[in-house]
């Protein structure tokens, strides 16, 4: 474990602590006792900064996930072309993606991943569906369910209202369904960084990476 700088402030301290133990054990192992005797802090104060320890993991990814949209909306924004815009965008989350792999796979298969239901359009926000009439969730793990949903979905949204603007640009195909299109190449490449290899993660650039989904994207592996 890495040690934390006890001159930190302590609900920083705690943040840290919890990155390093939730990236070390994934969600369900990690405890919050190990992440307060990293902390070095009371166990008191851990609820009172963050009540418990889902609400702690929700704070230190939100966090996290704040600049990274902001960087995702700079990069679009600094490029003219559909095309320039998506290989921006995309050297942004494969940084992103690889650096916070860990943590962003607790989101995709803890926090949403294994519970039994998916999250469906719902008027102008979303809504949780079991996928099985056996499965019962309380209003607290809908919350959390539909949280975490969100944190992903504006992540992708950026994705999606490219997508839509080349659309109505002539630059993609007029049958092409946005939504799907989106999650199939977003949720694609999550995937990718989840499982690179060693050797692609210590080889490749994010700029190269992000010319090559770029241009499977836009071009296919046709001759």
């Amino acid at each position: 474990m890495v040690a934390i700088d006890a001159s930190l402030p302590k609900d920083i301290r705690i943040l840290q602590a919890a990155e390093e133990v939730f990236s070390q054990h994934g969600y369900e192992k990690a405890t919050l006792d190990e992440i307060i005797a990293l902390a070095d802090v009371g166990k008191g104060t851990v609820y009172k900064y963050f009540g418990n320890k889902e609400h702690l993991f929700y704070k230190l990814v939100a966090d996290k996930n704040a600049p990274f949209l902001e960087k995702l909306q700079q990069a679009v924004a600094g490029a003219d072309s559909f095309e320039e815009k998506l290989k921006n965008y995309f050297a942004v989350m494969v940084h992103f993606y690889v650096a916070n792999s860990t943590l962003w796979q607790i989101i995709c298969f803890e926090m949403l991943g294994d519970n039994g239901c998916r999250v469906k359009p719902d008027g102008d926000g979303f809504k949780v569906v079991p996928r099985y009439n056996s499965v019962k969730l309380s209003e607290e793990t809908i919350e959390r369910i539909l949280r975490y949903h969100k944190i992903l979905h504006d992540e992708y949204d950026i994705l999606a209202k490219l997508i839509e603007q080349a659309m109505q640009d002539n630059l993609l195909k007029e049958d092409m369904v946005p939504e799907i299109t989106t999650k199939f190449v977003f949720f694609g490449v999550a995937m990718s960084i989840f499982n690179q290899s060693d050797e692609i993660a210590a080889d490749m650039t994010d700029e190269e990476a992000a010319r090559i989904i770029t241009d499977h994207f836009l071009r296919g592996n046709a001759r």
